[in-house]
């Protein structure tokens, strides 16, 4: 049977280390970082990984990923977007706007 609790195990150190900071007890770390550890160490049992929920699994890698690299969260690079208008499309752009302009200008003088 697997088993969070059997799987993350508090006793390892006597010290939890998070965002390079040293709590000697569950209940001083930060609320939303506690409710993550005690969902970890009170967790539902599973006979195997795959038969824990997807959220579960998550929450549980998540704890794993902290708890190894020392609190260390490292957030996914975000994805590059391409820009609205091309450069091409934006010299376009500028040049009828310069165009519309001068004609307007032209109206408004002569």
């Amino acid at each position: 049977m697997l088993s969070c609790r059997g799987l993350v195990n508090r006793n390892l150190k006597t010290k939890i280390r998070y965002n390079g900071q040293e709590y000697s007890d569950p209940r001083e770390l930060p609320p939303e970082v506690r409710v993550a550890y005690e969902k970890a160490n009170v967790g539902e049992q599973f006979e195997s990984g795959t038969d824990m929920p997807e959220s579960e699994r998550k929450l549980y890698d998540d704890v794993l990923g902290a708890i190894e690299n020392n609190g260390e969260v490292t957030l996914p690079a975000a994805e590059k977007t391409e820009p609205f208008l091309t450069k091409r499309e934006l010299v376009v752009v500028a040049l009828l706007g310069l165009g519309l302009a001068s004609l307007i200008v032209a109206r408004i003088v002569g």
